[in-house]
């Protein structure tokens, strides 16, 4: 058995023929593009938003979710580097039993820890417009803190399964070499694998998305009433979007193959919609950056500034009062030049 894995340590090339296209082989291209994609700006932006949130500006509230939203992504896009070369040299799973386990467990890991993430971070800021004065005391960084623990502590119990039942195996279908796969032992007709789909959909996806309705739902009505500063409100409803725009595919699809498990349509598509929800793993630092830049300055700008922009939850609110007090200034002072 190890013989035929040395045998077969680098991937042949696939055979091509003029009248046909190997859709798997062409589905695998454009999977390696993107876990590359999503490697490469993943563990580069997740990086310095870490740096930034956790070194460089103060502690606050906002800065604590994002800076846990950060490390879950960046864990995850290492993650992703077994699971590229795999894809790019190897036709077996070639990294050992843990690395299966983790790899597993950390991809629902990441799923499960950045939507509850982002719903703590819905609900905080709903509460912050429904009841300004009275979430004072308890919005705290120290509360913030305690939060993600506890993110951090759920997300660890519904991605357990992953771990504990994630193992590598003989594949019959590819010559005997090993592949990781989940396996619940005793397991023949599928039911836990159902469930877990189930599961996942409801809590990672379902729940969560009904709960971000809400808030924001809550919160347009609110704001629309209000001059409160709108700009980190609108890189959270960013992050949300982004989230649902790249995992909802994937779970919808999921239960499209509990129904129909030999479908060739869900066979094609759920490895791309598979790439497309990790690819949501590099994109927060992307839409930190854009949404933060100040077009007026064009090159006038630090990556450093405009990520202190995006993080800094005072900024907005000072740099409001600032301009209502230049205007009670300015209308002040030419009250007094009429009066003269």
């Amino acid at each position: 058995m190890e013989i035929s894995n040395i045998t077969t340590s680098t991937k042949p090339l696939p055979q091509k023929t003029d009248d046909s296209v190997d859709i798997d082989y062409v589905m695998e291209m454009v999977l390696i593009v993107l876990y590359s994609i999503t490697v490469i700006l993943g563990v580069t932006g997740n990086s310095i938003v870490i740096w930034m949130t956790g070194c460089k500006l103060k502690k606050t509230v906002i800065n604590i979710w994002l800076l846990n939203l950060a490390v879950a992504d960046l864990v995850f896009c290492f993650t992703r580097v077994t699971s590229l070369l795999k894809l790019l040299f190897y036709t077996y799973w070639p990294f050992g039993e843990f690395l299966c386990k983790f790899n597993g467990f950390f991809t629902y890991m990441n799923l499960f820890c950045s939507v509850f993430l982002l719903s703590v971070i819905s609900l905080d800021r709903c509460f912050s417009v429904v009841f300004p004065i009275r979430i004072k005391q308890w919005r705290t960084v120290q509360m913030a803190s305690f939060a993600s623990v506890g993110v951090w502590a759920l997300a660890t119990a519904f991605s357990l399964p992953y771990f504990l039942f994630r193992r590598v195996s003989m594949d019959p279908g590819n010559g005997n070499l090993s592949k990781c796969s989940f396996d619940v032992p005793g397991s023949n007709d599928g039911y836990q694998n159902k469930a877990l789909y189930i599961v996942r959909f409801f809590f990672g996806f379902l729940v969560p998305f009904l709960i971000i309705a809400t808030c924001y739902t809550i919160m347009a009505c609110k704001l629309r009433q209000t001059r409160v500063p709108k700009k980190s409100y609108k890189i959270i409803a960013a992050l949300v979007a982004a989230f649902f725009f790249c995992w909802a595919p994937y779970h919808v699809l999921l239960l499209a193959k509990m129904v129909n498990k030999k479908s060739l349509a869900v066979k094609v598509a759920l490895p791309l919609f598979k790439g497309l929800a990790y690819f949501n793993s590099c994109i927060n630092p992307i839409l930190y950056f854009l949404m933060a830049l100040d077009l007026k300055k064009r090159f006038n700008q630090t990556l450093s500034s405009v990520y202190n922009r995006a993080f800094s939850e005072e900024s907005d609110s000072s740099s409001h009062c600032q301009s209502r007090r230049r205007d009670r200034c300015s209308m002040t002072n030419t009250e007094q030049v009429a009066a003269l």
